[in-house]
């Protein structure tokens, strides 16, 4: 008889953290900026009020989102061939095409939306030629938005696509993929916004309560998702359900990742449906968010980089230690930074929140 041994050799990771961050945070601003424009559409309703919260969410991380992509690329040059060298069956090359479209409508629509806003509140003096002229933009918002939300939809169908498209990779390979990232993402960025509401504009109660009914609806779905996943994966039997049934059996750490998911949505859920039932609930919604924004970018994390130390052949993990520099805790820490930074610039620029503090006060006065 004879053995023939087979020797794979230790790799790189392909995928650095600054993957997980940009998909990360190009989700929440994607999804962050479907609501906005949702808000354009759905005029005289608590859409239109959740818009101010919901734009400095899409445009604080949809500014921060190509640092990451730049970071991930390594070589500005990369980014230079995506449009020398057009190739229309990657995703990753489409992805190049929508990015800008979204952008240049997310940004297009904020300018205008924020114009007409400065003109009815007054806008500070530093920011006085915002408001220059006395033409109006209204007829080209509705226009904006819808590239706004078309770039958006782009953007998470891409992301995902580029992801589930790669066969080598079998936890990837599923269409289910697409839609959990989209979900997980609602989920992030609904709770930046009930944080933005309840800490920065000052939004009503019933505002607060609307936006903590999405995040509901987000959580329900990403469980749907998770579960329609399982469910079709166990009836087809197919290669993503069984690696991570693999997983499950074989690696003690997949079932510490498997345990705190199921564990922290259903915290998540329980929470959320607790502080639906009083005002004062409402109002502490918010404390929601730092563990909502960490599962969705511990989502990511696992589908992008643990995924990576499961090996194509062989048994075992590959042992991934996170690096302390720019590519890995240092670069982290510093996007997140940049964002907090973008998000103590943007509430000053950002309307809404002198409306929201006198419909507030009303209220306050109406009911004693």
């Amino acid at each position: 008889m004879n053995v023939a041994e087979i020797i794979v050799p230790q790799q790189e990771v392909a995928w650095l953290p600054w993957a997980v961050q940009y998909f990360f945070f190009v989700g929440l601003a994607a999804t962050a900026a479907i609501i906005a424009g949702a808000g354009e559409f759905l005029r005289g309703g608590r859409w239109q009020r959740l818009q101010p919260a919901a734009l400095l969410v899409a445009v604080s991380t949809g500014v921060v989102a190509p640092i990451a992509l730049l970071a991930d690329l390594h070589q500005p040059g990369r980014f230079y061939h995506f449009y020398t060298d057009i190739t229309p069956w990657s995703w990753m090359s489409l992805g190049a095409l929508i990015l800008p479209v979204f952008m240049t409508g997310l940004i297009g629509y904020w300018v205008l939306w924020q114009r007409e806003r400065f003109k009815e509140q007054g806008a500070p003096r530093w920011l006085a030629l915002w408001t220059a002229g006395h033409w109006s933009g209204r007829r080209l918002r509705p226009w904006l938005a819808a590239l706004m939300i078309i770039g958006a939809i782009g953007i998470l169908v891409y992301t995902g696509s580029e992801v589930m498209i790669v066969k080598a990779r079998a936890l990837w390979h599923t269409e289910w993929l697409i839609l959990n990232l989209a979900m997980t993402a609602f989920m992030g960025s609904l709770a930046a916004m009930l944080y933005a509401q309840a800490r920065i504009f000052r939004a009503t109660a019933g505002d607060q309560r609307f936006t903590l009914r999405l995040f509901m609806l987000a959580l329900l779905g990403t469980g749907a998702g998770a579960l329609g996943w399982a469910a079709g994966g166990w009836i087809t039997d197919s290669v993503s359900f069984q690696a991570f049934a693999r997983l499950i059996g074989q690696f003690a750490y997949w079932r510490i990742v498997f345990a705190l998911s199921v564990g922290v949505g259903i915290s998540l859920l329980v929470a959320a449906l607790w502080m639906l039932r009083t005002p004062r609930g409402v109002a502490l919604s918010w404390w929601m968010a730092p563990l909502a924004l960490l599962a969705a970018w511990s989502f990511r994390w696992a589908v992008l980089m643990d995924v990576q130390t499961v090996p194509k052949y062989g048994a075992g993990l590959y042992p991934y230690h996170l690096p302390l520099g720019s590519d890995g805790l240092l670069g982290i820490l510093g996007i997140f930074g940049l964002w907090l930074a973008v998000m103590m610039v943007l509430p000053g620029i950002i309307a809404g929140r002198e409306a929201a503090n006198e419909s507030m006060k009303m209220s306050e006065v109406a009911h004693g």
